[in-house]
């Protein structure tokens, strides 16, 4: 089997770094300025995409509530094919979200939701796409794209890059400018994954990952990234739901992983530190010491002084190094995920 080293998904992610930098550029090109026009000018916006693509949807949807202070909901592909007006309301714009841009979910909502008078911005890695071709605007972070069957860099530098764009359509400066330091910090990424990388030579029973607010839908990708390649049982959860009855499941030989920083992390710091009291091994994922503080397990720290949504795309990186390095200790190949390819085409 392949060496760790020599894997196809772990260095696409290593690159991560470089692609989240060139993704920032893109940003501010024309089509990111015609993105941010469709954005400033609405007064609710819509974010959907498919597996990780969904889960980069609900934490951009999170962080632009957030700063822009207005409704901003992300929704799967399938709620706004099936379910639409469960999802839309009147004419706002819907971001649809897709690495290759192939999906053939993505594609027929773009067409729909255009063609009912949404705007429509792609954000892809590939230009060429059949969903930039149906959009009134695409965003592409062409550096992002990768041959890796799960993604990686490419869920990293197509968060950076709406991330960016929602920055300047809120006048965050703050966000602004730290989003433009993440690529030089992307060394404290790599750190954290080394020591996801010896987590992984143990075979968990099951993993938890734990995140709030935007961190949220960082967790969901974490378990999806494990779920992928190494078949472990994985749940995700909001920290403090995760004491209202989930953390029964807490005993020996299983991972509890918080992905914490910014507003509230001491207290679902304390969570974390829960689940080890009660016999779970424990890794958090912190931007400063203070934040960490209390907490006896693992402890990683990613984009102190940065703004806590800023450092969000350099915790895909860590997520990638856990993945592997399980999915090879169960004897399993992560570059060939069981009943996987890079792209879904529905009815086919």
């Amino acid at each position: 089997m392949t060496g760790f080293d020599d894997l196809l998904t772990w260095r696409e992610s290593s690159t991560s770094g470089e692609a989240i930098r060139a993704a920032l550029a893109a940003a501010t090109a024309e089509p990111g300025t015609r993105a941010g026009d469709l954005l400033a000018a609405a007064d609710r916006i819509v974010l959907t995409g498919a597996g990780s693509s969904y889960y980069l949807a609900q934490v951009a949807a999170s962080v632009a509530q957030l700063v822009l202070r207005r409704p901003v909901s992300a929704a799967p592909l399938s709620e706004l094919l099936l379910r639409p007006d469960g999802v839309v309301v009147a004419n706002e714009p819907i971001v649809i979200i897709s690495r290759s841009g192939s999906t053939s979910e993505a594609v027929s909502v773009a067409a729909r939701m255009r063609a009912a008078g949404h705007p429509t911005i792609a954000l892809t890695c590939r230009a060429d796409s059949p969903l930039a071709a149906a959009t009134d605007v695409t965003l592409v972070s062409a550096a992002g794209d990768e041959a890796a069957i799960v993604m990686t860099r490419s869920f990293a530098s197509m968060l950076a890059l709406i991330e960016s764009v929602v920055a300047t359509v809120s006048g965050d400066a703050a966000l602004a400018r730290d989003l433009h330091q993440v690529p030089e910090r992307f060394g404290e990424a790599a750190a954290a994954a080394a020591l996801g990388r010896r987590l992984g030579a143990t075979d968990w029973s099951r993993i938890v990952i734990l995140g709030g607010g935007p961190a949220f839908g960082m967790a969901a990708e974490w378990g999806l990234k494990l779920t992928e390649t190494s078949q472990v049982a994985t749940l995700a959860f909001q920290p403090f739901e995760f004491r209202h009855g989930p953390i029964s499941v807490c005993e020996p030989g299983m991972l509890v992983i918080g992905l914490l920083g910014g507003p509230g992390a001491a207290e679902e710091a304390a969570v974390v530190e829960e689940a080890a009291q009660l016999g779970a091994s424990t890794w958090l994922l912190a931007r400063t010491a203070d934040e960490a503080r209390g907490v006896s397990g693992e402890v990683s720290l990613i984009g102190g002084g940065l703004d806590p949504w800023a450092r969000l795309p350099l915790l895909a990186h860590p997520a990638h190094a856990l993945a592997c390095s399980l999915a090879l200790t169960r004897g399993l190949d992560p570059d060939v995920p069981r009943h996987l390819g890079q792209v879904v085409i529905l009815g086919s």
